[in-house]
């Protein structure tokens, strides 16, 4: 068949985009959605009640989910919406009248209102138009899937947002699919013989989005040649897709490539068994009813392909990881029995016990693929690649490894998720463009039990620096895996297999003894407090928190009172100026449990960043979780010290100590801290009990017991058996080591370049361990700088500001005449250069009167959480505007409140003192010896 597509694909993605831009797709959707309510209430015919029931229960089962009847209502608005863009698109296909989804929805549309659903479509007239209009000018078979990829990403966006944040859309570029293609041939006909288009090679797309794998595959003569290709479209290619607008695409897509390979045209229409509207997580159990109609056969055709060896799985799985906004009410799929078999596999395989990552839904996938792959066979994916390094997939990784004959792995890198600066230039272009932050890598994993050779492993990686174009131009010269400069890696003893880990490390004492029953340093530790509502319960001014919570609480006491009085007719208030809900809340709401009035004294100073201070409403109902940090700070004002580290894989390691309460993010990601004391009460025996279950039953020597003050039991947190643990090494000098002592060695022994430097792939997987050094003198230097460093870090409001800098001021301006406000501070620029070049981090524009000058840039040699001292304080000591709840943080209201209006004008003078004396302290450290008791 003559092709009815031809001209520019460019013109029509900017013309589609600015199209679809103009419009308001969500909200034509939610009109539709009103209307369909509109109409089911309206109808109390109770046969078409019956029917309307039995056409949610077929839709249920035959796709293998449980939508509710508010998602099925959704999925009858976005067909309405939906048909008419399929039918401009695939003009002379009688899809809409011949697909089992699209047929069943329509019929039922039609039996709601003949005609009125689709009033509301009118306002898209102009874009259904510019869709036909562009589609007469696509030449070739390549164009026209760009400009079906690029469609309806943006239609996701803009359209269904929700949705593509639930389930993770991000759409795959044709050269990264070829790639696949290209490489899983390859290694059929190296592994098995055979190849894509052999008989008997049954292929599957679980996450087909559009189904470019397999049209890509069809279009491909060297993958599936013209004799091959009847046989492969009607029995041995599959593809599951749970999202009905990318199930018609992919449907329609597929046929139509088909038919412009074969030469048919619609006289000849045939209509694909390939794609079928399922999830594919879903462990579906026995039809309960027989399921008749259009919906029958999508349900025969799943429950057929599900029967079958599949040799082939390929696509990129979805990315989402779980809820991130308890007021969009957007919550991920459960879904036991495969999350069952992560927990047997992965999970248990490894020692990380930080395991949420992996339940994220491209780790699913893997799960999946690798049940349901049988014997022999490869499967490829393109996917994130935090779990080639992570901790928490040591499991994943050991799992793979020993399922799998052949591991191939190509890493593209483009990680803007957990770096800044020079690190994230090196990792380059964004595979996926804006489609997703996340490192990408394609891996193989190809299984065949007669292999000679199991459990091989091969990496390889795109160069630093490159562009996404850069990167996805190196695929096509590729071409295929097998023409990659692969090296093989052997798994460590961790099931490292990148970074792997030095083994002299367990060696040394570890800092925590909560989960870990042999030698360790302290008995308790604390993540920092997660709020989940950071913009409500953090700010500079204590009156903004009391004004803000006094009207979130009575709002939310409102909403109590109201499911009390109606819970059938019952709507959550999700309006973010208003109040910000997350799990914890949603489920005391639930419960008709009250929260208590707004009380002052909840209002504590915390670390938010480092060197950065902030007023926290720490109050139970309104913290997420604060973790073990009542029991480190339990009152405001109390004494303690906690030494803090980033638990989070990065590249490197960094800590910080307080004496305030951390923010699960004090160190940008989670943060682990480690105190010197810890208080229990002793006025109240159930809270004495609850602290000893807390404690899994460890007992405490009466040495142990401190002062009691405000009710509370001050304990030191590291053990006698630490402290004897350190001075086994010293005999000489053992009097001389005391608590104190081992707990600023420890601070010291954490900036150690040397210790950073060896160990830098034992700190991104796991807690510090602390080596004993090798003489008693040494020992004194790290304990000595680490006093001198925690004087320094937790006292650096105090220091004396550096007088070194040079005081620029506006005409007319003096320190006499001076406003100190702050907008947004300003490094100066340097001209010509780009990013972070472009920074003369020499200079900081404080505001339009001052602008401070001949800052060393030595100050910028300390970096604490990936980025230096002055740049947090550049970063943070500003105004700021909650884009959600509008709340606005000033950091000026924190010096009004400190009583000095020069406050951040001083804190970057201090801090500038701060990271010079650190610097000097850190070099002036010993280098790092290991005693001979830890080698």
């Amino acid at each position: 068949m003559k092709s009815k597509f031809n001209g520019s694909g460019l013109k029509i993605l900017s013309g589609l985009g600015r199209s679809l831009g103009d419009i308001d797709v969500a909200k034509i959707c939610t009109e539709q959605v009103t209307a369909i309510n509109q109409l089911l209430e309206a109808n109390k015919d109770p046969d078409f009640q019956a029917e309307f029931a039995k056409f949610c229960l077929d839709l249920n089962d035959s796709i293998g989910q449980h939508l509710d009847r508010d998602e099925i209502i959704d999925m009858l608005a976005q067909h309405i919406v939906i048909k008419p863009v399929l039918d401009e698109l695939f003009r002379g296909f009688p899809f809409t009248e011949q697909n089992p989804i699209a047929k069943g929805l329509s019929d039922m549309l039609v039996k709601l209102d003949a005609e009125g659903l689709t009033k509301t479509n009118q306002d898209l007239l102009g874009f259904y138009q510019s869709v036909e209009f562009r589609m007469q000018n696509v030449t070739t078979v390549e164009d026209r899937q760009k400009v079906i990829v690029d469609l309806f990403d943006r239609f996701f966006k803009v359209a269904f947002p929700k949705q593509q944040d639930k389930l993770g859309i991000v759409y795959t570029p044709i050269e990264v699919v070829d790639f696949i293609n290209h490489s899983v041939n390859d290694i059929l006909k190296k592994e098995f013989g055979s190849s894509l288009g052999s008989r008997g090679v049954h292929i599957m797309d679980p996450f087909t989005g559009t189904g470019t794998f397999i049209t890509r595959m069809m279009q491909c003569p060297e993958l599936i040649s013209a004799h091959e290709l009847e046989h492969k479209y009607r029995h041995e290619l599959h593809a599951q897709e749970i999202l009905p607008l990318a199930y018609y695409v992919a449907s329609i897509n597929i046929e139509s490539v088909y038919h412009d390979m074969m030469g048919k045209d619609a006289d000849h229409y045939e209509r694909n068994r390939i794609v079928v509207l399922t999830d594919t997580f879903s462990e579906v159990e026995d039809k309960a009813h027989s399921i008749t109609g259009s919906f029958g056969d999508n349900s025969e055709l799943r429950d057929e392909v599900r029967a079958l060896p599949l040799k082939v799985i390929v696509g990129n799985p979805p990315y989402s990881v779980g809820q991130s906004n308890a007021n969009d009410d957007n919550q991920n799929e459960s879904y036991p029995a495969l999350e069952q078999r992560i927990a047997e596999t992965y999970a248990a395989s490894g020692a990380s016990s930080t395991k949420k990552s992996l339940y994220d839904s491209y780790v699913k996938a893997f799960r999946w693929a690798s049940d349901r792959l049988g014997n022999h066979g490869v499967i490829a994916f393109v996917s994130n690649a935090g779990w080639i390094e992570s901790a928490a997939a040591s499991g994943m990784r050991y799992c793979l490894q020993n399922e799998f004959s052949l591991i191939y792995i190509y890493h593209l890198k483009g990680n803007q998720r957990s770096t800044t600066g020079e690190k994230s230039r090196r990792e380059g272009g964004q595979t996926f463009g804006a489609g997703s932050r996340a490192p990408i890598a394609i891996t193989i994993l190809v299984k065949n039990q007669e292999a000679k050779e199991q459990s091989k492993i091969y990496f390889a990686a795109v160069d630093d620096y490159l562009t996404r174009e850069e990167k996805l131009g190196h695929l096509v010269e590729l071409g295929s895996i097998i023409n990659a400069p692969l090296v093989e890696i052997i798994p460590d003893s961790h099931s490292d297999w990148l970074n792997q880990r030095r083994d002299d490390f367990d060696h040394f004492i570890s800092v925590d003894g909560k989960k870990n029953d042999g030698l360790a340093i302290f008995d308790i530790s604390s993540y920092g407090v997660v709020t989940g509502r950071d913009a409500w319960s953090y700010n500079a001014c204590k009156g903004k928190i009391e004004t803000n919570f006094k009207n979130c609480i009575a709002l939310y006491n409102e909403q109590v009172n109201s499911l009390k009085i109606n819970q059938s007719g019952f709507v959550r208030e999700n309006d973010e100026t208003k109040i910000k809900w997350n799990t914890a809340l949603i489920n005391r709401l639930n419960k008709l449990n009250f929260v208590p009035e707004y009380a002052q004294s909840s209002v504590t100073i915390s670390l938010y960043r480092p060197f950065v201070k902030l007023w926290l409403y720490n109050e139970k109902a309104w913290v997420h979780s604060a973790y073990q940090m009542a029991h480190l700070f339990p009152f405001s004002g109390v004494k303690n010290l906690v030494i803090c580290t980033m638990t989070r894989a990065t590249k490197t390691f960094t800590c910080f100590i307080s004496d305030s309460i951390c923010d699960f993010a004090t160190l940008r990601y989670s943060t682990q801290c480690y105190p010197r004391y810890f208080y229990r009460k002793v006025k109240s025996n159930d809270s004495a009990d609850d602290f000893r279950s807390l404690m899994a039953g460890l007992e405490f020597d009466s040495e142990q017991q401190g002062q009691v003050i405000n009710g509370y039991e001050r304990v030191d947190a590291i053990r006698p058996e630490a402290v004897a643990h350190f001075k086994a090494a010293y005999p000489e000098e053992a009097a001389a080591i005391d608590v104190d002592a081992v707990f600023y060695y420890i601070y010291g022994i954490l900036h150690s370049p040397d210790y950073r430097t060896t160990y830098a792939n034992n700190l991104q997987k796991e807690q510090p361990r602390i080596p004993r050094v090798a003489t008693y003198a040494e020992f004194k230097a790290f304990e000595d700088a680490g006093r001198a460093l925690a004087k320094l870090h937790v006292g650096y409001e105090s220091v004396e500001p550096y007088a070194g800098c040079t005081m620029s001021y506006a005409n007319g301006v003096s320190s006499d005449n001076m406003d100190y406000r702050v907008e947004k501070l300003k490094y100066g620029k340097n001209p010509g250069k780009k990013g972070n070049a472009a920074k003369d981090k020499s200079v900081i524009v404080y505001n339009d009167m001052l602008t401070i000058r001949n800052i060393p840039l030595e100050a910028q040699e300390y970096v604490v959480a990936e980025q230096s001292a002055l740049d947090w304080i550049v970063e943070r000591c500003g105004v700021s505007v909650d884009k959600a709840s509008h709340i606005i943080n000033d950091y000026n209201d924190y010096a009004a409140e400190m009583g000095d209006e020069r406050y951040i004008l001083n804190l970057i003078l201090r801090v500038i003192t701060v990271s010079l004396e650190t610097v000097k302290i850190v070099k002036s450290l010993p280098p790092l010896t290991i005693h001979k008791l830890d080698q």
